[in-house]
């Protein structure tokens, strides 16, 4: 069978005001009995199994990875790679932030077995990345993606678009520098306000002066017009790749695939079932010192939720809903199901029916989510 694995990394230089991952600043020490308790709970998934399991791609996600000592980040990869049948040509991915890397580190990194890398940098303007709480500038992303761009071959840069006090203008700029490099991937993410970060609360007071509405979907379509006229194809909502270089591991929850995830608070889906580690890093250290279960939820998904992911997944993608699978898998004829609504959202060009599937149309990309709702059963 064939997996993808994710490895959570959850620590950073600083927690920036907007994001709600589960990470915290770095602490040495306590990475370090992270790092022994990710190398054990590897080995015991798999002396668990018994059948053999082939690792098709390899994630380090975050938090920060590139801020771990490499020769703890070497621990994790080898721990990997002779736990699993990892294939030759298996995308091995790490998340990289400006300011932790150097030459010899990137180089160590790709001697490793890591083949790419997902670039934090999120905007090329310092005034931007301060708003932002990023420790870096943008000279030393600019840096950091050259240092990267040495060593591998495949580089991803994440971008955020609706930043407060940001304009059309000033998005333009960065999707024109990030243009200008030329990296394999890009990501483009709408800034998201989430609840119980300090972005949340001076949101709630008012004082974030994010721009509205109207304008981060021109951001965010001028995004798409730019990129395709550069040569990158949109293959999921907030995701453009040169041709051969989407994103092999994000491809694999996207399109309902099988996936493992280790450390605190990693989600995994295997054999219909899904499960979710505890958050809490000291207490998944803890835990895994006494031996404990990791484990905080295990559910096994219905007929119903496999539906409705089957659909939710697959309108991220600008595939769209493969409808002759989803009969043929799930039993489920999403056309007979909801001829209404799919007949209302084609005549007002929200959505296109293909030979075998049904996709979001441009107009349909902006509201997204209340299609999705429309079309859950």
């Amino acid at each position: 069978m064939s997996l993808g694995i994710y490895i959570h990394i959850p620590f950073c230089l600083s927690k920036c005001p907007y994001c709600d991952f589960n990470s915290k600043v770095i602490d040495s020490d306590l990475a370090g009995e992270y790092v022994k308790s990710l190398l054990k709970e590897i080995q015991a998934f798999s002396e668990s199994q018994t059948e053999r399991i082939f690792a098709e791609t390899i994630y380090f996600g975050g938090g920060t990875p590139s801020i771990l000592r490499t020769s703890r980040l070497g621990a994790i990869l080898e721990t990997v790679l002779s736990s699993f049948e990892v294939k030759s040509d298996a995308e091995i991915s790490l998340e990289v932030n400006p300011g932790t890397l150097t030459k010899g580190k990137v180089k160590k990194l790709r001697n490793l077995g890591f083949n790419r890398a997902s670039l934090g940098v999120q905007s090329f303007r310092d005034e931007e990345l301060k708003i932002l709480g990023r420790t870096h500038t943008s000279r030393q992303a600019l840096k950091s993606y050259r240092m990267l761009k040495e060593c591998l071959n495949n580089l991803s840069l994440d971008l955020i678009f609706g930043i407060p006090g940001q304009s059309l203008k000033t998005w333009r700029e960065n999707l024109n520098m990030a243009l200008k490099l030329r990296p394999e991937h890009l990501s483009v993410y709408s800034l998201t306000i989430e609840e119980g970060t300090p972005f949340y609360y001076l949101w709630k007071q008012g004082e974030l002066g994010l721009p509205d509405e109207e304008e981060v979907r021109k951001m965010y379509l001028e995004g798409i017009n730019l990129l395709k006229a550069q040569g990158y194809r949109q293959y999921e909502l907030s995701n453009f790749a040169c041709k051969g270089f989407e994103c092999q591991h994000n491809l694999r929850y996207w399109q309902g695939k099988e996936y493992i995830g280790f450390g605190a608070g990693a989600h995994s889906y295997f054999q219909g079932v899904r499960w979710g580690n505890i958050r809490g890093i000291k207490e998944y250290v803890e835990l895994s010192e006494k031996n404990s279960l990791l484990i905080d939820f295990r559910e096994r998904l219905t007929e119903s939720q496999k539906i409705n992911e089957f659909i939710l997944l697959g309108l991220r993608m600008t595939e769209g809903i493969d409808l002759k699978k989803l009969k043929e898998d799930l039993n489920f004829d999403l056309e007979k199901e909801k001829k209404v609504e799919i007949s209302e959202l084609i005549n007002v060009r929200f959505l296109k029916r293909g030979k075998d599937n049904l996709r979001l149309t441009r107009k349909g990309i902006l509201v997204a989510d209340s299609i999705i709702q429309k079309l859950c059963p």
